[in-house]
């Protein structure tokens, strides 16, 4: 029986010394690893100084987003079991689209200070989301490495914070009411260097043009960009902007910022930072009002559509690199209505299309189902894709971009 040991450990070293005599080239081991999840690269840092190297490294990031996005989108969702969670923690989870019923993915319980019922979220940008309030600080995070920062506050911030003529914040164009002037945060990245800015605009008052304020993320700190090529223009009030193709888009309003049958689109180039009006396409009914506007970002694509008055939303996607639309698919309301509610009157909201069962998940303001709509042109067939959420979602796909 010791014989018998003595042979086995000799035949394991034999082994060992000649699987240490394997090697592997770096090429190899790259394309193996830039093939693995967020997740298991941030554990594989601590394993060598080359391979947290190699996993750091912007070409290495730029080749592991690429093949994220080429698997298709996925959609996370801020969740808030109101029952269960731990008082300022919120859960996000993560759905991947392959198959035609939600497949759940990883959740993750955060905590937010300060919150107190509600958040908002901004578009993601290459992995990374912005959790905002016009009352409390952005939390920039990457959900997949789960490291976030803090920003300081920007200017429409301290004046709903602080409301009063007599605070802190020194104010050159005058907001009338801070909380009602505002849209929501945009957040995109220049094309050309590659950089994240945020991006929030507002109205003024009604003599002037909307006031926009920029933060890049590698500087943090938030300064105003020149908006009087607006002129008169004023953006529709608490819309989200939408960013595409290197540039952000919001819908014009009135003066109040309300919806008006003139509406036009102001466009705002990140890299250069200047502003421009456009008319809204030609296909659009001549007296659309802007409360029947749609505008997202529909697989990397600008996308806007029009809720007509039968109650069919018709949505086209601008062709890249060119000036001109693509009609996509359409949607009638009355068909859509019994998952959100009963409503007809408001424009849903494409999240994105799912490549291997052709359907298009579709959205509503302030509802907390989601619906898989068949695109097949001798289809109407939608069925519920999800519920149950706290009302925010967004397209996501994972990736080691940091947020620092």
């Amino acid at each position: 029986m010791e014989k018998t040991q003595k042979l086995l450990r000799k035949e394991i070293k034999r082994r060992r010394r000649e699987f240490e005599k394997i090697h592997i080239p770096n090429e190899i081991v790259e394309e193996i690893m830039v093939r693995l999840p967020v997740k298991s690269l941030t554990r594989f840092q601590s394993v060598s100084k080359y391979w947290r190297t190699l996993i750091t490294s912007k070409d290495f990031g730029e080749r592991h987003m690429a093949l994220e996005k080429s698997k298709g989108c996925k959609l996370i969702f801020v969740c808030d079991d109101f029952e269960d969670r731990a008082e300022d923690t919120l859960f996000l989870k993560t759905v991947a689209l392959e198959k035609t019923s939600a497949s759940e993915g990883d959740e993750q319980a955060f905590e937010f200070q300060g919150f107190n019922g509600f958040l908002d979220i901004s578009e993601s940008c290459d992995g990374l989301i912005c959790f905002y309030d016009t009352k409390r600080a952005v939390e920039v995070m990457n959900p997949a490495t789960t490291m976030f920062i803090q920003l300081p506050l920007s200017r429409i911030q301290r004046l709903c914070i602080y409301k009063y003529p007599n605070s802190e914040v020194q104010d050159p164009n005058p907001v009338p009411d801070p909380i009602m002037s505002c849209s929501q945060l945009g957040f995109g990245k220049d094309s050309v260097n590659g950089s994240y800015k945020l991006v929030w605009m507002y109205n003024t008052s009604p003599a002037t043009p909307p006031t926009c304020e920029v933060l890049d993320l590698e500087g943090k700190k938030w300064r105003f960009v020149n908006t009087n090529t607006l002129d008169h223009h004023k953006i529709l009030f608490n819309q989200r902007p939408v960013f595409a193709n290197g540039s952000l888009y919001w819908l014009t309003g009135d003066e109040q910022g309300y919806a008006t049958t003139q509406t036009k689109l102001i466009v705002f180039d990140i890299h250069t930072e200047m502003f421009q009006v456009i008319q809204t396409p030609p296909f659009f009914t001549h007296d659309a009002s802007g409360d029947k506007i749609g505008l997202c970002n529909l697989d990397g694509r600008l996308c806007i559509s029009e809720l007509k008055k039968d109650c069919k939303q018709e949505f086209w996607w601008r062709i890249e690199d060119t000036n001109t639309w693509e009609r996509i698919f359409s949607v009638d309301l009355l068909s859509t209505s019994t998952w959100f509610g009963g409503i007809t009157w408001q424009p849903l909201t494409p999240l994105t299309i799912s490549r291997d069962t052709n359907k298009v998940i579709l959205s509503l303001r302030y509802q907390d189902n989601l619906v898989a709509l068949d695109l097949d042109p001798n289809s109407s067939v939608c069925h519920l894709y999800f519920s149950g959420y706290y009302g925010l979602v967004c397209p996501y796909f994972p990736s080691f971009v940091t947020c620092h």
